[in-house]
């Protein structure tokens, strides 16, 4: 795989929403790989706790994190408990590729602002590895 360039997505979606982010540059033999995925509130200094995560398909809201679906390369959280404090969580699948479009579900109280911040790396993949990523991020779904 040949590295095209890094780039980085940001800006913010409300609680309950599922947006969707256009990365599809129309050829099939690139894929983004997911490098980074950082959120948080708009107002930092709340209490609220979010949390979000990147999909590959666009689903109904969910609150739910599922490691075991292979659409869902991503997750992130903010002013999550511990045990001794509040804390930022983020995990991302390190095999992760996406070909076309990723969608964040955001989780949050009711009409919350909820800031996004994901950093990418386009490679090219060729034609076969293109072809796989796009079934893999699509026809793999298990239900929740």
């Amino acid at each position: 795989m040949k590295s095209l360039g890094k780039f980085t997505i940001r800006g913010q979606g409300i609680a309950a929403e599922v947006k969707r982010l256009l990365l599809f540059d129309g050829d099939f033999s690139t894929a983004y790989k997911i490098q980074k995925f950082v959120v948080n509130p708009n107002d930092p200094l709340s209490s609220s706790e979010i949390s979000c995560k990147l999909m590959t398909v666009d689903k109904a809201h969910s609150v739910l994190w599922n490691y075991e679906i292979n659409t869902e390369l991503a997750w992130a959280s903010w002013n999550t408990p511990t045990n001794s404090r509040f804390g930022q969580f983020e995990l991302i699948d390190r095999d992760n590729l996406v070909v076309e479009d990723l969608y964040i579900d955001f989780s949050g109280p009711a009409a919350s602002s909820i800031n996004y911040y994901i950093e990418l790396e386009k490679f090219d993949v060729g034609l076969n590895l293109g072809s796989y990523t796009m079934v893999r991020n699509a026809a793999q779904d298990f239900p929740l």
